[in-house]
């Protein structure tokens, strides 16, 4: 309750304005905030930290703006300056929790750990002389960052073989690598994947594709930006010089002040052949940068985008160093596509800090060839392709990297190449592999039935009466009717009374009863003074086939088809790198072979780009 007063704490202070009949005089409100802080945290109950309240103040303003704003502080400083700068000083490895132990989830090419010959899977027990039993992920990673330089010394266990290892590394510039795969099939489609847009990535985009376009085999391009938050405004414009014709509109933003104000046009000229087939892939994670790609390709008919809409964040914003250890993330302007089209969505809106707004209520826009888009918030692509649900089971086995902990084990036990296929066999080691492990999911329904079960008990459950105890029937044609002045009257199918009870003898209200499969007696228009284990009876056949279900989750076709495909992918990147690991995703991607197929057929892709109507 402290934390959330606090966050309102300052709030409260911007609306005083509208209570106080006076100038909107900034040293008078600054003046009123003092007095209130010095009153609040000198009379409250318990001793409080006066800077953190200061800092919980900034964020509930920054909260009532815009969910962008933000304060930067220390580790978290630290973390903005890898996107920003695009290296830090570490061993080069992500790092995760399996089973409450820490685990490298990933060792990144090239790096000091890579080199090494850390693996995949390895478990990592002690950091130096510290044990990572009971360490978070974060805190772990905050003990092995640390000066460029500086030596560091990890213990490790390796699961496939449970030999204990030490590593002794040294901390250097670990370089994003946001765009980690480019291909050119055999079918000559070109494949590009950019997982965000930090320093690097205009310059690592621009390798991939030179080497594309240098494949004389090449007929055509797939940039996927499924998951891709964002980051850098200035390298998602990078990319688009390389992709669209100088002089063409790439992206206007609108702001408040003279200098939000822009309109950025291509710069330099492009090396994508005319009529040169492109599609873009997004999902409802395609934010920020992702956005302005696959918006400005798409309006200017320079590309197809195929996936479900994105996520709408088109908010632009600048980073003020407010001193070493500080940086303010200021919204400064909104980003417009070519046509006009507003990114972001418009949830922040509905509040009462903001006085004007700059948003474009149209919701009709056309692209260069004439083709209607739909404005509103997010890009809407040409061909939506509903992505499918992953079951429930397999949401519960990455969860608990299942896959990744099987594969780092049983890769290296049996001696696997690259490249790798599921057999039967590897299939049945996975599933009793897992069978050691509990496995919590809930299947469609159960949640339906949990919430059906509590309703029937708070409306329906009573304790049973003692008299009515006395009375257990056979479940029959039988029923009971309780006359006006309290007799009751047993009646067999025939209607005929085949028992007659005293008023006193019983607990029950005038009215008609069944007999349960229990022989509890039970109101025929309602449960009523129920007990809990006919209530219970009621579920318990729903109770049964959820229980049976899951034990045929790993019978059942699609639960395989997914599992294959997990182990498949997680096999590759602990026998590879992550490259082996998109290559192999890419096998059975819906969006993809869509993608695929319109660039192989140019009939297809110029009817959707150029209608002809």
């Amino acid at each position: 309750m402290i934390k959330t007063s606090c966050k309102s704490f300052f709030i409260i202070i911007l609306f005083l304005g509208i209570l106080i009949p006076t100038e909107n005089d900034l040293d008078e409100y600054f003046d009123l905030y003092q007095k209130i802080f010095e009153t609040f945290t000198k009379n409250y109950v318990d001793t409080l930290d006066k800077t953190e309240l200061i800092k919980l103040s900034f964020d509930g303003m920054f909260k009532e703006v815009d969910p962008y704003t933000k304060l930067y502080v220390g580790s978290s400083k630290d973390r903005l300056e890898i996107m920003t700068k695009g290296k830090y000083g570490g061993i080069g490895m992500q790092i995760g929790l399996i089973q409450d132990t820490l685990t490298v989830l990933m060792p990144y090419e090239d790096s000091p750990s890579y080199t090494e010959g850390i693996q995949s899977g390895d478990q990592i027990l002690m950091i130096d002389t510290i044990s990572t039993i009971g360490l978070t992920s974060s805190e772990s990673s905050e003990l092995i960052r640390g000066e460029l330089d500086s030596k560091l010394i990890l213990k490790i266990r390796r699961p496939s073989n449970q030999k204990e290892m030490t590593f002794e590394l040294v901390r250097s510039n670990i370089i994003v690598k946001d765009v980690p795969f480019w291909e050119v099939n055999k079918d000559g489609v070109a494949y590009i994947r950019i997982k965000k847009f930090s320093k690097n990535t205009a310059k690592d985009f621009r390798k991939g594709l030179t080497q594309i376009l240098k494949n004389p085999n090449t007929k055509g391009l797939i940039i996927d930006l499924r998951g891709n938050t964002g980051g850098l405004l200035s390298n998602a414009l990078n990319i688009l010089d390389q992709l669209v014709p100088k002089g063409e509109n790439l992206l206007k933003t609108r702001g408040r002040i003279e200098k939000a104000n822009r309109n950025f046009n291509a710069k330099f000229s492009t090396k994508i052949p005319k009529n040169f087939p492109m599609t873009v892939l997004i999902d409802n994670r395609s934010a920020s940068a992702s956005e302005i790609v696959s918006g400005t390709l798409q309006d200017l008919d320079l590309a197809l985008v195929i996936g479900t809409p994105s996520f709408g964040k088109g908010l632009v914003q600048r980073i003020f160093n407010v001193n070493d250890s500080i940086s303010l993330k200021v919204t400064t302007s909104k980003y417009y596509t070519p046509s006009g089209r507003l990114i972001q969505k418009k949830d922040y809106l509905d509040n009462d800090v903001l006085t004007d707004g700059l948003e474009d209520r149209d919701s009709t826009f056309y692209t260069k060839n004439g083709r209607t888009v739909k404005g509103g918030g997010g890009i809407y692509p040409d061909i939506e392709i509903e992505k499918k649900k992953i079951p429930p089971i397999v949401q519960s086995l990455y969860r608990e990297r299942l896959f990744l902990k099987f594969a780092s084990e049983y890769t290296f036990k049996n001696n696997m190449k690259l490249p790798i296929k599921i057999s039967k066999k590897i299939l049945k080691d996975f599933i009793e592999y897992v069978q050691n492990y509990e496995i919590d999911y809930i299947l469609p329904g159960e949640n339906e039935l949990t919430d059906l079960k509590n309703s029937l008990y708070s409306e329906y459950g009573t304790t049973v009466d003692s008299k009515q105890n006395k009375f257990k029937y056979q479940a029959d044609e039988s029923y009971i009717i309780v006359d006006a002045y309290g007799w009751l009257r047993l009646k067999n199918g025939s209607g005929k009374t085949i028992k007659l009870i005293s008023p006193s003898s019983h607990s029950l209200n005038t009215g008609e009863y069944n007999i349960n499969e229990l022989g509890q007696i039970v109101s025929k228009t309602k449960l009523q003074n129920t007990d809990l284990e006919y209530l219970s009876f009621l579920t318990s056949n729903i109770d049964d086939y959820f229980n049976e279900i899951k034990v045929l989750q790993y019978i059942d076709k699609d639960n395989i088809k997914w599992i294959e495909n997990s182990l498949l992918r997680e096999m590759s990147l602990v026998l590879g790198n992550e490259k082996e690991k998109i290559k192999v995703s890419l096998y059975n991607d819906a969006e993809y072979l869509k993608a695929k197929e319109l660039i192989l057929n140019y009939d297809e892709y110029s009817n959707y780009i150029s209608p002809k109507n």
